[in-house]
């Protein structure tokens, strides 16, 4: 099963993890521009919602952080 980088994905690819919408993509992408990556999933249960946060969804999100060049990169 490939996993999507939860601090590298675009819109798109966000909307292909299993629960995630729209509404919960947006906020991920909010965060990362003003927070920097997505450390671990206690993070992002506190973003999407621990009601959001399935084992599901953890199955399909790998937390590497994004390189400094990436455009979600504080500074880039």
């Amino acid at each position: 099963m490939d996993k999507t980088r939860i601090n590298l994905a675009n819109p798109q690819e966000l909307l292909e993890i299993p629960g995630l919408d729209r509404a919960t993509a947006d906020a991920i992408l909010r965060h990362r521009a003003e927070h920097g990556p997505i450390r671990d999933a206690g993070e992002l249960a506190r973003i999407v919602g621990s009601t959001s946060m399935t084992s599901d969804l953890l199955q399909h999100v790998d937390f590497a952080p994004a390189e400094s060049t990436t455009p979600e990169a504080p500074g880039a």
